[in-house]
């Protein structure tokens, strides 16, 4: 079951922002899964053999060349590494090296992490895939985004972007201690965002990271709460941060 959620989870897909789009604007979606790696393979005619795969990295098609990456990573050929690593660094299709570079964070290689980085970074670049990146590092241990991720939180005027970014943050298990001030002023900031999805997102947030500096100004947001639901959550979150040690 893990293997065939990795091999879906790779294919080009929504970003986090349009995710929190959906949760942030209540549409719902008939459950139908994703198309599989392999199976798109073999609607391209590329048999799922470690060689074909190698090859297929060159591929004219970038759908191909993306599909070959997420495969091998899938498949855990670590013998495939160079040659993912050779492909990216040729590689001009914007979204075909960012799933490379996905492909190769998932042997820990150093390569993935800095193109994923480096996305992450690019202010010129879409938040969303900013964004993913940021995710993808985070959920294995790698912070030195997390200050790009802080930033679009706070300048940008999308509430799914912010809830995206909120989210992340929520991942990290131990803050940097360089970034505990700026994650904390963020936060706040959030918990009195326009957006109740935001504040919502915000206090489960500071409960996530276990802002306990946090714990009066949740507490002010409780009191100013207009929505209900939301006034809820914050108080579920406070109950979980004033528990902690």
């Amino acid at each position: 079951m893990l293997r065939k959620s990795m091999r879906r989870a790779i294919l080009p897909i929504f970003g986090l922002a349009v995710l929190a789009s959906g949760l942030l604007g209540g549409f719902r979606c008939v459950a139908q899964a994703p198309p599989t790696l392999e199976a798109e393979l073999a609607r391209h005619g590329v048999p799922l053999t470690p060689e074909s795969l190698h090859s297929a990295l060159t591929d004219q098609r970038p759908a191909v060349r993306s599909l070959a990456a997420g495969e091998l990573a899938a498949m855990k050929d670590a013998a495939s590494v160079p040659l993912i690593v050779k492909a990216l660094e040729k590689e001009k299709d914007a979204q075909v090296k960012f799933n490379m570079a996905a492909a190769l964070l998932s042997f820990h290689s150093a390569a993935g992490t800095e193109v994923l980085s480096h996305i992450c970074n690019d202010k010129s670049g879409p938040e969303g895939r900013r964004l993913d990146a940021a995710s993808r590092l985070v959920n294995t241990g790698e912070f030195q985004c997390l200050s790009s991720v802080l930033d679009m939180l706070q300048e940008t005027t999308d509430s799914s972007v912010k809830a995206s970014a909120l989210l992340i943050v929520a991942h990290v298990k131990a803050v940097p201690a360089s970034l505990i001030a700026e994650v904390h002023v963020a936060l706040l900031a959030s918990l009195q965002d326009e957006s109740s999805a935001v504040r919502y997102y915000a206090s489960k947030c500071i409960a996530a990271v276990g802002d306990k500096a946090a714990i009066p100004n949740l507490q002010a947001a409780i009191a100013n709460e207009s929505d209900e639901s939301t006034r809820k959550f914050m108080k579920e979150s406070l109950t979980i941060l004033e528990k902690e040690p």
